[in-house]
């Protein structure tokens, strides 16, 4: 039985693993997400606990899937180079980054537990859509999304960070 919690400082050598895990996982499929510098790391993990903002999907004790759910607005979202959101501006919305799930708990859906639980702590908090991002070659995730119940709404660019002028896919899930 799966539970989505916020995460802990207790939680964030499980966190890190997850993510270090996945960042491999992403080189050996040759995608360049979660290449370039450190992102996303132990500072950022811990960051996202102290802003109550970092969230996991434990089974019997154990961190299986991570991830962010931010509520203020996220400014690459503002400008979409492709495409539209299913929202308009203005609109509040929640949005789910960094999301990771542990390689031996993959292929159980645990990532579909995570969006659902995601949108319905997002809805709860008043939003009226979920928005996440991929990567262009990250297909594995662009599937999860797709069964969780987003749309596929366009592109960006990011424009800050360690991977700055990458394009992202955008999806949005009503809520």
């Amino acid at each position: 039985m799966f539970q989505f919690r916020k995460s802990t400082l207790q939680d964030m050598d499980q966190i890190v693993r997850i993510a270090e895990e996945g960042r491999a996982l992403l080189k050996s499929r040759g995608i360049s997400q979660w290449q370039t510098g450190s992102y996303p790391d132990r500072p950022l993990f811990e960051q996202d606990v102290q802003e109550g903002i970092g969230y996991v999907v434990c089974e019997e004790g154990r961190v299986a899937a991570i991830c962010a759910l931010q509520i203020t607005p996220e400014e690459d979202y503002r400008h979409l180079t492709e495409g539209r959101w299913l929202t308009g501006e203005g609109t509040f919305y929640a949005a789910v980054h960094r999301a990771a799930v542990a390689p031996e708990c993959q292929g159980r859906h645990v990532t579909t537990f995570l969006f659902d639980s995601a949108a319905k702590t997002a809805k709860g908090m008043g939003a009226a859509s979920l928005r996440a991002d991929t990567h262009p070659d990250n297909i594995p995730m662009q599937k999860s999304l797709e069964r969780a119940g987003f749309k596929k709404c366009g592109q960006f660019v990011i424009s800050e960070g360690d991977e700055a002028g990458g394009i992202r896919l955008a999806y949005e899930r009503l809520l």
